[in-house]
């Protein structure tokens, strides 16, 4: 009998440290789910702008930037660090322990955190008004800014295509770009931007559009035509306006020298988000 509140005390702790345990796994499992990047996860909030102006696409400005994007292409690599789990985890041998039982460390997650990486590159260049404004887009519009994720998820896929369509690296790190990161941002994007009706509706359509703007740019890319990729990026950027021509035949030049670059980049690195496009604007004012 004197024995028995030692017995209830040990019973305590036990519970105690199961539930311990359980809290841990849950913050694992959310660590997981969404790596610790904090608001840089979707990138900075765009600027805000009333629904009817959300999907407009004109430029307030006509600056001479013709002498950009003609600089030797370089390497992408940036090293901007690895994704960190909360301390209370990776801070304590059990924490780690429940990291590692649920494939924190594994290839597999490192990938989804790379891609979490990536994705930070992706929106830093889309949210840069100056190059939004030498490309002659209306800087901070919702159009602008997604024409431009789009444009630079293009660049990724094309760059993981050279891994070769049976690649599972690629695979994996594609579906967590496109599906945790890209879709979520644009649906976040849209209600941002004061679309709160048909959401749904707005998603599908610019999926759809996403889809056929990669397989048009895919086509003009090998296309005999250098033009090509001008003249669809005027088409699908630009809407066929006439004005516009010359900032498209631009664009063209900003995608193939990042093209050019990430090919000098080790894929290693794309995989691991340590990446940062090379803008290079010069203004011949």
């Amino acid at each position: 009998v004197s024995g028995t509140p030692s017995i209830h005390s040990n019973r305590k702790q036990k519970a105690r440290k199961e539930i311990a345990t359980v809290m841990l796994a849950r913050q694992a499992l959310q660590a997981l789910r969404f790596p610790a990047l904090h608001s840089a996860w979707f990138g900075a909030a765009p600027l805000m702008c009333s629904a009817s102006q959300a999907f407009s696409n004109e430029s307030s400005a006509d600056v001479p930037y013709a002498d950009s994007f003609q600089s030797p292409p370089e390497s992408l690599y940036l090293a901007r660090g690895e994704v960190r789990y909360p301390e209370v985890l990776e801070g304590n041998v059990v924490g780690r322990a429940v990291l590692s039982m649920l494939g924190a460390y594994s290839r597999k997650q490192q990938l989804k955190n790379g891609a979490s990486m990536c994705y930070m590159a992706i929106t830093e260049a889309a949210e840069d008004q100056e190059l939004q404004q030498v490309l002659g887009l209306a800087p901070g519009a919702f159009m602008t800014t997604h024409h431009l994720l789009a444009l630079h998820m293009w660049l990724i896929i094309r760059k993981l295509a050279w891994q070769g369509q049976d690649d599972k690296d690629a695979k994996i790190f594609m579906q967590a770009l496109y599906t945790n990161h890209f879709y979520k941002d644009v649906e976040r994007r849209i209600h941002l931007h004061g679309v709160s009706v048909h959401v749904s509706k707005w998603l599908k359509k610019l999926e759809k559009q996403f889809y056929g703007t990669c397989f048009a740019y895919d086509k003009a890319l090998v296309s005999s035509n250098t033009a090509d990729l001008s003249q669809s990026l005027l088409k699908n950027v630009y809407e066929d306006e006439a004005s516009k021509t010359d900032n498209a035949r631009l664009l063209a030049r900003y995608l193939r020298r990042q093209l050019s670059c990430l090919e000098l980049t080790d894929v290693e690195q794309v995989y691991a988000g340590q990446i940062q496009f090379s803008i290079d604007i010069k203004n011949n004012t």
